[in-house]
């Protein structure tokens, strides 16, 4: 019965679990150092290494908790946490705060930050490019000069860019989550 194993060491950072390594079945000690390491810093609210091994035969795996040393004390505090404790002072502010309080905007990760942008910059090149080829077309048989042809050609990809971008970083990161 063939099978592999390795180990993945999980963090848990805003709530949610993450792999953050892997390593070879060989080293199972270094996984748990670097679980070790990483239970000590602040931002990291817990740590477990898992080990799994997977059936070649069969297809499966099994997933077994090697170390877990449990939730951490410190979880750092939330924006609704600080707007609450710093309205809690005053009096007025407490009497109005059931009425006026708001379910806070859940912040984007910094890689779906990255991906986001990175979409909204590829599909705002292939529109500034598409336009812009289409206007070279255009003053191509026209008696403009090469150099006024190349302004034209560089105006038009970047106000097109612009219009592009604009519109979607604005529904994609400050629009209002579905």
């Amino acid at each position: 019965m063939a099978h592999t194993t390795h180990y993945e060491v999980h963090v848990k950072q805003n709530g949610r679990w993450e792999i953050h390594a892997r390593f070879t079945a060989t080293e199972k000690e270094a996984s748990i150092e670097e679980a070790k390491s990483l239970d000590t810093m602040k931002h990291i609210e817990s740590v477990k290494v898992i080990q799994e091994i997977y059936d070649l035969d069969d297809g499966t795996s099994k997933e077994y908790n090697v170390y877990a040393p449990g939730q951490k004390k410190y979880r750092p505090p939330s924006k609704a946490t600080a707007t609450q404790s710093s309205s809690a002072g005053n009096a007025s502010g407490a009497a109005s705060r059931g009425k006026s309080s708001r379910k806070a905007k859940p912040s984007l990760t910094f890689s779906a930050l990255i991906w986001r942008m990175l979409a909204i910059t590829v599909f705002s090149t292939i529109v500034g490019g598409l336009f812009t080829w289409f206007i070279s077309m255009v003053t191509a048989e026209t008696s403009i000069t090469k150099n006024a042809q190349i302004n034209i050609m560089i105006i038009t990809f970047l106000v097109t860019f612009v219009m592009a971008a604009i519109p979607m970083a604005i529904m994609f990161l400050g629009g209002k989550k579905n």
